[in-house]
């Protein structure tokens, strides 16, 4: 009997327990509908707070990033001239190197070689003025002697 007895009170401890959980169910409903419309616009009120303090933080980190982004191009540019130069002074010491050893092997430099051009140019230009001015030398002495033919023909008697 003992067993039945302490079935019956727990049961009866269940269904009271049940029976309060639906009655704090129903009592919540009840005022979710009395407050409901209240409390929807506290909720979007305190979502407007938290919104403007996202966007803010938001803001201010964009900001932060974009600083960090500016920094990291200065950097950037600053090493791109540093290797820039550097090469460039690598490319004039491996150049003036390679010029020396080309002189020690007799190999005329790119200047030798245009003062050997001008040096052509210059001689071409005295050959060919050579070459009219010895063209008009002979021309008239060979007019002279043509012209002097007839005119010693006409001298002499004729028998």
């Amino acid at each position: 009997m003992k067993t039945d007895l302490f079935e019956n009170q727990l049961t009866s401890n269940a269904r009271d327990f049940a029976r309060q959980v639906w009655l704090a169910g129903l009592g919540a409903f009840a005022r979710t509908q009395e407050e409901g419309g209240k409390f929807f616009e506290t909720l979007v009120q305190e979502g407007q707070v938290v919104d403007s303090r996202m966007k803010k933080t938001a803001e201010e980190t964009a900001d932060q990033v974009k600083e960090g982004v500016e920094a990291v191009k200065g950097k950037a540019g600053e090493l791109r001239n540093k290797a820039t130069g550097a090469w460039n002074k690598l490319e004039e010491v491996f150049q003036t190197r390679v010029a020396r050893a080309l002189r020690r092997l007799g190999v005329p430099a790119k200047e030798d070689i245009q003062d050997l051009f001008a040096q052509v140019d210059v001689l071409t230009r005295s050959i060919q003025e050579l070459t009219r001015t010895q063209a008009a030398a002979k021309s008239p002495k060979i007019h002279a002697v043509k012209t002097a033919e007839p005119v010693a023909q006409l001298a002499e008697p004729v028998a």
